[in-house]
């Protein structure tokens, strides 16, 4: 418990003495309000079985009591529950320290300073101490520099360390990022944000949570240098602030946001307004916008007030919702978006409406909440993207050589780094001194990166003693586990897990013996879980609903407190604190099930805690509905097309009527049709969303509205519209004059020469870009469909970067395809020929054309889908 209480009038004190001593914090409203959520997030937190206040009580000066008071008023719920208050006090030293020895550190007004600088954190990271680590280094490489400067050396310093590669949805620590060299855009740009707020340059990251001319999302940094914002892309640095590959996409975004720590005042428009973050709205920063009006009504005709509206952007095959608010009184609310389709669902108590908006053509949107549920029934909607918008580029060809020789100076760097990582052959001789299972070994070793030295230690401390489940228990974690977890985490489930009886092997590994259980951060909790609730034991192994009760009566659940982090709570973090949200409660129960050798889960699906019992899973009964009313049917899927057969988030989702608004069923992404014979579903109501991406990037969209009845099977045609009409040409190639350096027979070669009767795919790219990796990764699922169409593919660079070489043998290509260089980039000016810009900066660039240089297909830029597109037009 906390030892000494803070009351309201103390929190007055902290903040009144602020105000006197200090101009950290000068605006009233910002110190009231600070004042109101510290005495909130007390008494959130009065059960806390660990002190988190007392760090107020010790010898503090005025501008860290701010900057903490700061910090502990619109704290989440994870960061609360799972670091102490002496790390956060080390970091605001760290921040007030930077902010005094940089040049620029008093001139950032205090708004910039606490919503951008002072957090920690950015997304929903594990926190850690790469503001201690790495000030000294990052103070030293921007000496001498103005803001500007600073900011773009410090991008280059980030390229140093970490380069683009896709991962998983859980984002890696900043110093872990470093560790393992690589992070997809949201660790990078997490990353990058850290590095710059180091040395108190403010930063935030920025996202389009879903592009709408191409299934995927993106994000990047912004900078505020001398009271303005500019953006850059996260690791990728270019010679001048606001550019990046992603300049040209960035005109076509629906919805650019970012998110603000603690509450904001300032001048951009909040999307979603929270106590502890605001969710700002950035579009009008990139892309041309609207602001679109919604009145809500009842099926009365009167207002409906705090109506749910979502506005769901195609992408990943669901009508995602890129934002969510909620009407007034008087039921109005609106939105600034980009000029494309969105399919806008509103609802309140179980009523609802929707309709597809077009902002370009729409000012206001009236929908009435007159229905609860769907008829079954098809309807069709052509969702059209904003248009393409051309940039220019402004950088001389000089700075652009320069750029590149600092890149590839800063990938030799790296490179030499990565190269002081455990080879196979150094890993084949760990396992023999450990008498373990080599290409296992191997396997974890290569995984783990720069992490190594912990999955070592972790073989080593434990080999001896708990040899049976020592690799066992290593094979349950994901790839991105081995680069940042540590031994003591493994140690601590190895150590103390029970063995259990009478369960199938195969399930105890995974749903005992594993230490993961969703995407959360690995943590030590099992040997304290088994200790703490000790009590509980007996009781539990005999009766699950004992351990449910326990969370009812102990477990407070707030589901806003721990909207700003989005990081679940560790179940250590959730029994000290005593509060949760709801996905953190259902970890902590898992948790806890295995903790007692009881397997659990949640579900693949629903996301629901689960336990098995007697070879049957069964429902944790926290919701209204308990297991045993738990009534199902089954559905079942076919498809009619052999060309493309459809997969899961890529051509279709599923989702269920849950309150009002369709929640879209989470199976695992690239399921096929075939996967969905006769599955269990609970009864109620439901949607199938199908989607077709046109080369024109456009949509061709289907919802069919279903229901599924006790014991019943649906039967479903999961059927993709199609294009009519024919091929267009987009011009002509003279293939006899177009020439590459080939890099299989070195010599020049004309196209023409390449296609002996067939089509020819001609790829220029720049390997070392993210956009261009995306196009070479689209083709690897379509690689076999490709091969038997028997076109040419022919992978270029320009040539001014380096050629192509060894980096494509990383990816699943076509076997019938060349490498080579275009030389005197002659193809890339064929290509602007056609496109009528520079194509320089706008790799990578795809083109389709037959024998004679008709050109039926040219994609610029960043495009996810490459693979199917082209499968597309071979028809």
């Amino acid at each position: 418990m906390n030892k000494i209480p803070v009351t309201g009038i103390a929190l007055i004190l902290i903040l009144a003495s602020c105000k006197e001593q200090a101009n950290l914090i000068e605006s009233a409203s910002r110190l009231a309000d600070m004042q109101r959520m510290l005495e909130v997030q007390k008494e959130l937190t009065i059960n806390s079985q660990v002190p988190i206040w007392d760090i107020f009580n010790t010898q503090l000066t005025s501008d860290e009591r701010q900057a903490l008071s700061f910090l502990y008023a619109y704290m989440p719920l994870s960061d609360l529950a799972d670091y102490s208050p002496e790390f956060f006090l080390a970091n605001v030293r760290q921040c007030l320290k930077a902010r005094h020895e940089m040049t620029w550190g008093k001139e950032i007004p205090e708004d910039i300073f606490l919503h951008f600088v002072l957090p920690l954190r950015v997304n929903n990271e594990n926190l850690d101490s790469f503001r201690m680590v790495m000030y000294n280094e990052l103070r030293e490489r921007v000496r001498g520099l103005g803001m500007a400067h600073a900011a773009l050396e410090i991008n280059h310093w980030c390229h140093e360390k970490v380069n683009y590669r896709p991962t998983d949805s859980r984002t890696g620590a900043p110093l872990s990022t470093v560790k393992k060299t690589f992070g997809r855009c949201g660790e990078e740009s997490t990353f990058t944000v850290s590095a710059m707020r180091t040395v108190g340059i403010p930063a935030r990251q920025v996202y389009t949570p879903r592009w709408a001319h191409t299934d995927d999302n993106h994000a990047w940094v912004e900078v505020w240098i001398e009271g303005k914002w500019h953006y850059l892309g996260a690791c990728e640095p270019e010679p001048e602030l606001n550019m990046g590959w992603f300049s040209e996409p960035s005109r076509r975004t629906m919805l650019v946001h970012t998110r603000a720590y603690g509450r904001y005042y300032g001048s951009e428009e909040v999307v979603t307004e929270a106590d502890r973050f605001s969710e700002l709205n950035l579009t009008a920063y990139y892309a041309p916008v609207k602001t679109i009006v919604l009145l809500i009504k009842k099926a009365d005709g009167s207002p409906a007030d705090n109506a749910r509206i979502e506005f769901g952007l195609y992408n990943y095959a669901e009508f995602y919702p890129i934002a969510t608010k909620y009407s007034n009184s008087r039921g109005i609310a609106q939105l600034t978006t980009g000029l494309g389709d969105l399919l806008v669902w509103a609802s309140l108590d179980g009523r609802f409406s929707y309709r597809k908006l077009s902002v370009s053509e729409t000012d206001t949107l009236v929908l009435v909440l007159s229905k609860s549920s769907q008829q079954d029934q098809q309807e069709m909607y052509d969702m059209i993207p904003p248009h393409a918008i051309q940039v220019d580029s402004r950088v001389s060809a000089d700075q652009r050589k320069e750029n590149d020789r600092r890149l590839a100076l800063e990938d030799s760097i790296r490179n030499a780094y990565m190269m002081t990582f455990k080879d196979s052959t150094w890993s084949s001789e760990l396992a023999k001194k450990l008498n373990l299972d080599t290409n296992t070994v191997q396997g974890f070793i290569a995984k783990s990166y720069g992490n190594w030295n912990e999955i070592v230690a972790y073989l080593e401390k434990n080999n001896q003693s708990h040899r049976n489940n020592l690799l066992t228990l290593a094979a349950q974690l994901s790839d991105k586990d081995f680069s940042d977890v540590t031994e003591k985490i493994l140690t601590d489930h190895l150590r103390h897990t029970y063995d259990v009886k009478g369960v199938d092997h195969q399930q105890f590994i995974q749903y005992v013996l594993s230490p993961r259980i969703d995407m959360e951060n690995l943590s030590p909790w099992r040997s304290f879980l088994r200790e703490k609730m000790k009590p509980l034991e007996d009781s539990v192994k005999t009766d699950v609903s004992v351990l449910v009760q326990w969370i009812h009566e102990n477990i407070k659940i707030d589901e806003l407190a721990n909207r700003h982090s989005r990081a679940p709570l560790t179940p250590v973090g959730v029994f000290n604190l005593r509060v949760a949200d709801l996905k953190s409660r259902d970890i902590f129960f898992v948790a806890a099930c295995r903790t007692f050798g009881i397997p659990a889960r949640l579900n693949p699906v629903s996301r629901i805690p689960e336990y098995l019992r007697n070879g049957k899973w069964l429902r944790a009964a926290f919701s209204n509905v308990p297991d045993a009313k738990v009534v199902q049917g089954f559905l079942q899927l076919t498809h009619n097309n052999n060309r493309v057969i459809p997969r899961y988030y890529t051509h279709f989702t599923l989702g269920v009527l849950e309150d009002g608004h369709y929640k879209t069923l989470d199976f695992e992404e690239g399921l096929q049709v075939s996967d969905f014979n006769n599955i269990p579903l609970d009864t109620g109501r439901y949607l199938l969303i199908t989607g077709n991406r046109k080369e024109d990037d456009s949509v061709l969209s289907s919802i069919t509205y279903f229901t599924i009845k006790l014991g019943k099977t649906t039967r479903l045609l999961v059927e993709l519209r199609e294009n009519t009409g024919q091929l267009k040409s987009l011009g002509k190639l003279n293939l006899d004059k177009l020439q590459i350096y080939s890099l299989k027979d070195p010599q020049a070669v004309n196209l023409h020469s390449l296609t002996q009767g067939k089509n020819l795919v001609i790829v220029l790219l720049d390997p070392g870009l993210e956009p261009s990796r995306h196009v070479l990764n689209d083709l690897g699922p379509y690689v076999e469909h490709l091969n038997r169409w028997g076109s040419r593919f022919v992978f270029i660079t320009p040539a001014e970067k380096n050629s192509p070489g060894n980096t494509l043998n990383a990816y699943t290509l076509p076997a019938n395809h060349v490498t080579g260089v275009d030389l005197n980039n002659n193809i890339r000016m064929a290509a602007e020929s056609l496109y009528d810009d520079n194509l320089a900066e706008k790799l990578p660039v795809v083109m389709l054309c037959d024998d004679q240089g008709n050109v039926n297909l040219l994609s610029v830029g960043y495009k996810i889908g490459i693979g199917e597109q082209l499968l597309k037009l071979a028809r």
